[in-house]
């Protein structure tokens, strides 16, 4: 493993919900189970049948690293044969060299699940600086990497993306930031904008076609009112109110009372209100105050909701928003829990997704644009994807209930996508 660049914090927290597995869970898990351990099935999708809400780079969950004893993980197979470069910050401080450290064990469990994988996965350390990026993406071209997986920061991504390009060698990076895929840049991530489409699509294909939004004045809420806007030309659903709110409970308090005397009007029958917990509920006492009940309209939300806390939020109970079935989750945690001894990041996930993936292009077509945008797309440990020609994700995702006990799913994701 090569070292490259300078050591920079960059502190992002991260959370993410897991539900637990009963009987017919664990039934239900043996087909995912089999294809995971097969590198994604590879099967093709459609014949395989604090701070923590913070818009960052990486997304929920990197904060769910517990505690636990360490255990020794088993030793990897012998690999051989052409070299996949993954990239990540190992030595930066805080959650985000933990999380790349987990990603890193992610990417070798899937090539233990593999058994004979193929493909030699070369380790290179960015520092999560861009020097340090460009620097570990020279040294893994120059050794050769058909494929680079990663690097996590959107600056880093850039400076990858650039360096490959010249050498035509595919990029799969975890950035979350779509401003930087494309030209041979794949994002494997949880993008906001895949979220909000798929949440509002099933607002409307349940009759709830009159939305209001409370969107906050940041980077994220710039992301996710842009992408309801789409999702609403798209799917036939009329913005009747929308109002914007600086993150703090003092600058949301006007903007939610103003949407909460349309909504007590009647005049919507939806509530698009992308934030976290605390603000979250903070702003559900303003609508309350204003009439607004949880019955009365349906709220609609984004991944920051996909963290334990969002239970303890009674204004957000019966919400709804895109996710991972979180069997899955509890799938890849149980498993990554069993090889390393402890709970994984949520966004380790990504990793060992991303290593089965280069597993399976290597066994089927190799690392070329037309492999990897396979419009059938592929399952993964987080479910269904596939790469548009402009490199972002799409993501068949369950639409997920909060409840007190955990989310529940209303509507599963598709076993395949539509016009594949």
């Amino acid at each position: 493993m090569t070292t490259t660049g300078t050591m920079r914090t960059e502190r992002s927290f991260f959370t993410a919900g897991l539900a637990r597995m009963g009987g017919k869970a664990r039934a239900w898990l043996r087909k995912a189970r089999t294809a995971a351990a097969l590198g994604l099935g590879l099967a093709l999708a459609g014949c395989g049948g604090g701070f923590g809400d913070m818009f960052s780079d990486i997304g929920p969950g990197a904060d769910q690293q517990l505690a636990q004893p360490q255990q020794t993980a088993p030793k990897q197979p012998a690999a051989t044969g052409t070299k996949v470069a993954l990239l990540l910050p190992l030595s930066a401080g805080g959650s985000l060299g933990s999380l790349a450290r987990a990603m890193k064990n992610a990417a070798e469990m899937a090539m233990i699940d593999a058994g004979n994988p193929d493909i030699t996965l070369v380790v290179k350390n960015t520092a999560g600086t861009p020097a340090g990026a460009r620097m570990a993406a020279q040294a893994a071209l120059e050794e050769g990497a058909g494929l680079i997986l990663g690097p996590l920061l959107a600056g880093n991504v850039r400076e990858v993306g650039a360096q490959a390009r010249a050498r035509r060698v595919p990029v799969i990076a975890f950035s979350s930031r779509a401003e930087v895929a494309g030209n041979g840049v794949y994002l494997m991530s949880f993008l906001p904008s895949s979220e909000v489409d798929n949440v509002v699509r099933h607002a409307a294909k349940t009759g709830k076609t009159r939305l209001a939004a409370l969107i906050p004045a940041t980077d994220y809420g710039r992301v996710t009112g842009a992408a309801m806007d789409r999702a609403a030309r798209k799917y036939g659903v009329s913005i009747v109110a929308r109002e914007q709110y600086v993150r703090t409970r003092l600058g949301l308090r006007a903007p939610a009372q103003r949407i909460g005397q349309t909504i007590a009007a009647g005049q919507a029958d939806a509530l698009f209100f992308p934030e976290g917990p605390k603000l979250l509920a903070a702003g559900g006492r303003v609508l309350s105050a204003a009439g607004v009940l949880p019955q009365s309209v349906q709220l609609l939300g984004t991944g920051l909701w996909d963290t334990p806390k969002i239970r303890t939020v009674s204004f957000a109970h019966g919400g709804w928003y895109a996710g991972v079935d979180p069997r899955l989750v509890q799938h890849f945690a149980n498993k990554y829990r069993q090889t390393y001894g402890k709970t994984p990041p949520r966004l380790a996930s990504l990793a060992y997704d991303a290593t089965s993936l280069a597993i399976a292009l290597k066994r089927h077509g190799g690392f070329n644009d037309a492999a990897i945008t396979n419009p059938e797309g592929f399952q993964g440990m987080n479910g269904l994807f596939r790469f548009r020609r402009n490199g972002i994700i799409e993501r068949g995702l369950a639409i997920l209930r909060v409840t007190p006990t955990g989310p529940q799913v209303v509507a599963p994701a598709p076993s395949r996508f539509s016009g594949s």
